[in-house]
């Protein structure tokens, strides 16, 4: 039996890697922000941490006596500054690392996370990979997931109010690298599972490579309309997600991702390795997408 702590609550990827790993008679504690996580959390058979994960007294606390950690920095809304807020996450992670001398952590990053500067939200995953990779005695493995099936789910008002699909990323043929949370969550679970890695390694997961026409394709298939892929301009973009209530601080960020994935960049070290595709295709996501909309 070994002691495992998670962070990111119970969402789509930590609730499966908490189930695999409990499953097998682990002990796991799951750091989370609200309370009223905290039932369902012990009904997986875990242990409730609540807490900030920017308290980095917390989160030293959490890590106290850990095999190893899981680390990802979620989404923060609340902020003026995304990235800012993000570094703090990772400092407030590694000072805990370091406190306890953790020896493995599995850590959640990006795709495009080796770029370091220009990818939006990417940069802030990417700082946390160098503070990780500069502790002394620490085995980490951070997972490069690339572009989640579940951020189509936001294009769902463009396409009940406009009939189209869109976005400053994309085109009609540039493919990108998209994947699962679940095959994603497979890969951590397996990972933590054995802490047969050592130093600093990476590893990427895709589930499927499409255009974004064929993502287009498929959703409108499913959803029984004729869908376009519309290619944005940068600032199109920006306004657009502006106008849609996002704080400017994340439709930047989200803009320069886009515009990171559409030149290129972005996807080039994930395609360039080519992992092995995980078992979920991007049709097999239709149902859930149909549900959402």
């Amino acid at each position: 039996m070994k002691k495992f702590v998670i962070t990111g609550s119970i969402g789509h990827i930590s609730k499966p890697v908490v189930e695999t790993l409990v499953k097998v008679g682990n002990q796991v504690s799951v750091i989370t922000s609200r309370s009223d996580n905290a039932a369902e959390i012990n009904e997986l058979g875990a242990k409730a941490l609540v807490g900030s994960i920017e308290d980095a007294a917390f989160i030293a606390r959490a890590f106290e006596g850990a095999d190893a950690v899981y680390t990802m920095i979620p989404t923060i809304w609340q902020t003026e500054n995304w990235l800012a807020s993000q570094k703090e996450v990772a400092k407030s992670y590694v000072e805990g690392i370091r406190k306890n001398a953790v020896k493995y952590v599995v850590n959640l990053s990006s795709v495009g996370a080796h770029i370091g500067n220009g990818c939006g939200p990417v940069d802030g995953v990417a700082y946390l990979e160098k503070l990780l990779n500069a502790v002394d005695g620490l085995n980490v493995r951070h997972i490069r997931p690339c572009y989640f099936y579940y951020n189509m789910l936001a294009q769902i008002p463009m396409i009940k109010q406009a009939g189209i699909m869109g976005g400053n990323l994309g085109g009609p043929d540039q493919k990108i690298a998209i994947a699962h949370t679940n095959d994603i969550a497979k890969v951590v679970a397996e990972e933590l599972s054995n802490l047969k890695f050592s130093g600093s390694s990476v590893r990427y997961v895709l589930s499927d490579i499409r255009t974004t026409q064929e993502i287009a394709n498929i959703i409108g298939s499913a959803i029984e309309k004729n869908l376009n892929w519309i290619l944005f301009s940068d600032e199109e973009q920006r306004n657009g997600l502006i106008q849609a209530g996002l704080s400017k601080t994340h439709a930047d960020g989200l803009t320069e991702m886009g515009a990171a994935i559409r030149v290129g960049k972005l996807m080039e070290e994930a395609l360039k390795h080519s992992p092995e595709p995980g078992a979920i295709r991007f049709e097999d996501y239709m149902e859930e997408f149909k549900r959402a909309y």
